[in-house]
């Protein structure tokens, strides 16, 4: 489709000074096709429009009707659309163009300048003239459209605030059974401290109770073997006493022997061989030989009765060998004497 070449008038505008007269010229109810590139001056210098500003073309129309609309800009040069509206009805039209900052703080406008209109050989009441506010539309679309978007980004942030919300409940709920898990825990490590404890506190009791029992059974072992080598001191003095009644007795024993079969004897000084008395000296001496016999089984219960006592031991448990000088006892022996004059004594199996 083809279009229209647009014409473009440029001017230079002081921002300040006074209403320019006739700087552009156009015809009554062009459209889209008649443009100004104007360019502000501040004492003839470029006056840049800082970045980020907004610009408006301001028109009193013949008809006292206005126009408000917006332009683009590239440093200090704005570019006027001359829409239908403004050039709905001829005459002239005052203008002027307006520099604000993004944040509407600051508002600064450019002198005035005149447009001269020419009349249109069409039907005048073709074109309707109106107010037209284009700056104020794209304002309010722009106002639209921030609430618009920030409805959806209302909705958005409500739906993450949800979301948030779920996973923080889903969080809390994590924690709470995480906290009911270290307290259940934290009771079972206090029950099984308290175990320990008291498993400690026997083991302490048993320990002291066991070393009082060691060091009482060391004492009375202590005790008792000091007793057990004061009785075998005593038992081998006894046995050492009957083994001498024991040849005591032997030799009242032969001598009553001999004294039996007529063997020859001194009386007086004087060799007798009286049978008479030969008899009656050997029943004495079988007599003292009975009687020192009796005295060496004494000594040998004597010694018994020492061990026994001095080791807590029952008296049928012992046997005494004369011959060998072992103290037999149930289940084994106990084995004493003197050695070079110290006395040797234990158990043997």
């Amino acid at each position: 489709m083809a279009t229209l070449e647009r014409l473009t008038t440029r001017i230079s505008i002081e921002m300040t000074g006074d209403t320019r007269r006739y700087l552009v010229s156009a015809k009554q109810g062009d459209k889209a096709t008649r443009y100004i590139v104007a360019k502000l001056l501040n004492n003839g210098t470029p006056y840049v429009i800082p970045a980020g500003a907004r610009v408006a073309f301001n028109v009193e129309k013949p008809d006292r009707k206005y126009v408000y609309n917006t332009c683009t800009y590239s440093g200090s040069e704005v570019t006027v659309e001359l829409t239908n509206q403004t050039l709905a009805v001829a005459g002239t039209a005052y203008c002027d163009i307006e520099v604000r900052t993004g944040d509407n703080t600051q508002l600064i406008t450019s002198a005035s300048f005149t447009i001269e209109i020419e009349k249109s050989m069409r039907n005048d009441k073709a074109i309707l003239s109106s107010n037209e506010f284009t700056e104020l539309e794209d304002r309010i679309a722009g106002h639209i459209q921030n609430i618009t978007g920030t409805d959806s980004a209302v909705k958005k942030a409500e739906e993450a605030r949800k979301k948030a919300e779920q996973e923080r409940n889903a969080a809390e709920d994590e924690r709470k059974t995480a906290e009911g898990e270290r307290n259940t825990a934290e009771n079972e490590r206090k029950a099984a401290e308290q175990v320990r404890k008291q498993n400690e506190n026997t083991r302490i009791i048993q320990e002291k109770k066991r070393q009082e029992d060691v060091r009482q059974a060391l004492e009375n072992t202590e005790s008792a073997v000091e007793r057990a080598e004061k009785a075998t001191q005593e038992c081998v003095e006894a046995i050492q006493m009957a083994q001498e009644y024991e040849s005591q007795a032997e030799n009242y024993s032969k001598e009553a022997e001999s004294w039996a079969h007529g063997g020859t004897g001194t009386r007086d000084g004087e060799d007798t061989d009286n049978s008479e008395f030969y008899s009656r000296q050997s029943k004495n001496s079988s007599d003292m030989a009975m009687q020192y016999l009796g005295k060496v089984e004494q000594a040998g219960e004597e010694a018994v009765n020492k061990i026994k006592d001095a080791l807590d031991m029952d008296a049928p448990d012992f046997q005494y060998d004369f011959e060998t000088g072992i103290l037999y006892y149930s289940g084994g022996r106990f084995v004493f004497g003197m050695n070079n004059g110290i006395l040797e004594w234990g158990l043997a199996v």
